[in-house]
């Protein structure tokens, strides 16, 4: 798998006032960590990394060449974007050192594939998880794992042991965790049959002429 290349810039550390000042040249803080070096604070443009998570199927589990000012590239993967809440702008971001010989661990998203016989019959289908953490190469990290659920009947489930990775992809969650169920349709309960006690006696006319008042007197 070909990785993907954004250039780097080292930046300084040790105040707010300069991670303010590296945000106010356009540019993104972050650091790289791991691969048995010590932690680089490095600054970004946040445009290039979003155009390469944008366009991959893999998102963050993308294969990325960070390229220095002053020593050989080196190949990461992003473990932890913050972004402004309000604006969705990368605020920081976090790269980790990979060797593609060495297996590192990484969260696989899934994906639910066709429509559970349960769901037809008025079932609801419930995720017990949207991802699962797998151990393989860097280069064969699954985009996602596809969870088929057409034969599901209600009160079915599938559990992590049910899940069938590529060759050389392992996942690491409890074989018995819950990947998706089947639950019962909902049934809405009936008025209840008021009882002889609660029934409300029919209303009576009131009399419409004079000998009628009298008979009712």
């Amino acid at each position: 798998m070909e990785a993907k290349s954004i250039s780097v810039e080292y930046r300084e550390t040790g105040s707010k006032g300069r991670v303010h000042r590296v945000r106010k040249a356009g540019l993104t803080p972050g650091v790289v960590y791991g691969g048995n070096k010590s932690a680089t604070p490095i600054k970004f443009n946040h445009k290039e990394l979003d155009r390469i998570l944008n366009r991959s199927s893999k998102g963050m589990n993308t294969l990325i060449e960070m390229q220095y000012p002053d020593q050989a590239a080196e190949t990461v993967i992003v473990r932890e974007l913050q972004r402004d809440p309000m604006t969705g702008i990368l605020l920081h971001a976090d790269f980790y050192r990979i060797s593609l010989s060495e297996r590192i661990s990484a969260e696989v998203p899934l994906i639910w594939v066709g429509e559970a016989e349960g769901v037809k019959k008025g079932g609801l289908l419930q995720p017990g998880l949207r991802t699962v953490l797998v151990e393989c190469l860097p280069d064969q990290i699954p985009d996602r794992l596809e969870v088929p659920v057409a034969q599901l009947e209600i009160g079915d489930k599938l559990t992590v042991a049910d899940l069938n990775p590529p060759p050389g992809v392992e996942i690491l969650n409890e074989p018995d965790e819950i990947v998706v169920s089947i639950l019962g349709a909902r049934v809405e309960a009936e008025p209840a049959i008021p009882t002889p006690a609660e029934e409300k006696p029919e209303a009576t006319e009131p009399p419409t002429n004079e000998e009628d008042k009298l008979a009712a007197r």
